[in-house]
């Protein structure tokens, strides 16, 4: 009985998340959603040929399993004469403000001028603050270049999991003790080294965090548990930890934007003291801000509200400028109010908290 208490609001609020994709994106787990209804499916071509002489490969299909931070990120690849001509990044989940900063510093630009051949044995870099974005671009221009090659749909699927990766390792390795370590180990000291390292490696380093962005694309998309352990890992300890009683770990523990808050508190002795009147608005506040967030994407509205969570101003590369400003002002407040964004305003902290109430 204790179980289905637990499970009724996480499934509520899963369910919430499940109807956001399909009213954003049109599918479930990659899946289209008409497609449930219509047997005839109609599929995009991989390739076709323009009225002024360009072959189009489209990566919607032959790269539709590399994903990004949000989601796949379909290309068409333009070619002429054996050449490419042009990249077009066409309609996708994820976060504008990324994929600005990869065009802007001319990542699609690489591959302009090759022929598929010359392409394919090229090696390109990811853009440094949108890595996750860039490098899903990659591995959707080697698919389409590859095809190109030998017009073969048969093209050998490339890893995102890569074992020699030092960033992967020391993020995975600050996950794990951030789940493990909290349940046997109480300490003050050690506390305050795992808030640090999850602001610098979660946060600064690899924008690794839990977002509404990130869970409905989730939801809308799917999720390759083996090539994603780290988001995997971060929803375990966010929605599954709290089924054995540990309710709030990822808040408390990992979110790298609570910790950040948590050491500005650290560093400066005076506290503003909220009168119990004044907690009370704000936490009216937080709730109405969710209901609006959640209602208007409900209504297949205001879908770019959830861009506007706080957490990609540690992408400050890519984060727009009030994202930025917004943090800076949480972060003064952080040395006077214990966690004000956490107690005050965040969506996707509200979410996980109603997806953690059993009642009485």
């Amino acid at each position: 009985m204790k179980l289905v208490k637990q499970l009724f609001p996480l499934i509520t609020c899963m369910m919430f998340l499940l109807v956001i994709a399909i009213n954003k994106e049109g599918k479930v787990l990659n899946y289209p959603v008409e497609d449930m209804f219509n047997k005839s499916r109609n599929e995009q071509a991989d390739s076709w040929l323009t009225n002024d002489g360009y072959n189009v490969i489209s990566t919607h299909n032959i790269a539709k399993d590399i994903f990004g931070f949000a989601g796949n990120i379909p290309l068409h690849v333009y070619i002429k004469d054996n050449t490419i001509e042009k990249v077009e990044i066409q309609k996708n989940s994820e976060t504008p403000e990324f994929l600005s900063s990869v065009v802007e510093k001319g990542l699609l630009n690489n591959w302009k001028g090759l022929t598929p051949e010359e392409a394919s044995a090229k090696k390109v870099d990811a853009v440094t603050g949108a890595t996750l974005s860039s490098s899903a671009i990659i591995e959707s221009m080697d698919r389409a270049v590859k095809y190109a090659s030998d017009n073969s749909l048969t093209v050998k699927k490339t890893s995102r999991f890569k074992w020699n990766d030092i960033k992967f390792w020391c993020v995975l390795s600050v996950v794990i003790a951030a789940m493990i370590l909290p349940l046997f180990y109480k300490n003050k000291r050690y506390r305050t080294v795992q808030l640090f390292i999850n602001m610098v490696v979660l946060g600064f380093w690899s924008g690794s965090f839990i977002s509404l962005s990130l869970l409905v694309n989730f939801f809308a998309n799917g999720i390759n548990i083996w090539l994603s352990v780290i988001p995997v890992l971060l929803l375990i300890s966010a929605f599954i930890y709290p089924l054995t009683g540990k309710k709030s770990h990822y808040c408390t523990w990992i979110c790298p934007m609570g910790s950040c808050q948590e050491l500005l508190g650290k560093s400066v002795s005076y506290k503003i003291k909220l009168k119990p009147q004044t907690i009370k608005y704000l936490d009216l506040f937080r709730e109405i801000l969710w209901l609006v967030i959640m209602g208007s994407m409900w209504a297949a509205i205001g879908f770019k509200l959830m861009n506007y969570e706080l957490f990609s101003a540690f992408l400050f590369n890519q984060a727009s400028w009030p994202i930025i400003i917004a943090a800076i002002l949480v972060a003064l407040m952080s040395c006077f109010i214990q966690r004000p964004y956490c107690r005050f305003v965040c969506p996707t902290g509200t979410l996980l908290k109603y997806s953690q109430k059993t009642g009485k």
